[in-house]
């Protein structure tokens, strides 16, 4: 099973990924991609790139997916198509990272259908997915080989530890982190397909 965290824009989706990447010991090798707004002066449009998971993060012309300014966005569709090499690419050897999944990225069909292979493959994926309401996001939500854990502006730290557990036990699956880190958070509910718990819904 992947991990999904699915939330809005006010939730810090980002930081939470972050949280549980130092969280894991070692961490595996990462691939994927992350998508960060960088900042703008006050009024102007602020600049959204692309950069790998891993390695160097380099600001161009070919990594700036498009901008934004009062939760509006432009998007280049032709830049994500030329960038679904980093989720095409991944290796089982390694966490695939999809930070994020949303309304842009759903605007490029090489790249929403990588999206959908990964969630249907053996490499393990851990993604941040927007919460809004289009037919490609919510295939991903719902993917049957993903779980979606619904990030809120209150219940991020009580959903963490779960989350960690529920990670770390698809990396040992895998081989990707011992056993034993599999076995740090007591008493985590059971996450069957039907829970009633509304962290872990389906959507």
């Amino acid at each position: 099973m992947h991990t999904l965290i699915v939330g809005n824009h006010r939730v810090p989706r980002a930081a939470f990924v972050d949280r549980l990447l130092r969280e894991l010991h070692p961490c595996p090798p990462l691939y994927g991609y992350r998508t960060v707004k960088e900042s703008a002066p006050v009024g102007e449009r602020e600049p959204i790139y692309l950069y790998p998971a891993a390695g160097e993060r380099r600001r161009s012309k070919e990594n700036l997916l498009g901008w934004c300014r009062n939760q509006q966005s432009e998007a280049y569709p032709e830049v994500f198509e030329q960038w679904a090499f980093l989720i095409e690419e991944a290796r089982p050897d390694g966490l695939l990272l999809l930070d994020e999944i949303g309304p842009m990225e759903s605007r490029s069909p090489r790249f929403s259908a990588a999206v959908l292979r990964a969630l249907a493959g053996d490499v393990p994926v851990l993604a941040v997915v927007r919460d809004k309401d289009t037919p490609f996001l919510k295939r991903v939500r719902n993917h049957p080989q993903a779980r979606a854990f619904v990030l809120t502006e209150e219940n991020e730290e009580d959903l963490f530890p779960r989350v960690l557990d529920f990670l770390r036990r698809q990396l040992a699956a895998k081989d990707l982190v011992p056993s034993a880190e599999a076995e740090t958070v007591e008493d985590v509910p059971c996450f069957c397909q039907n829970s009633n718990d509304e962290s872990e819904k389906k959507f």
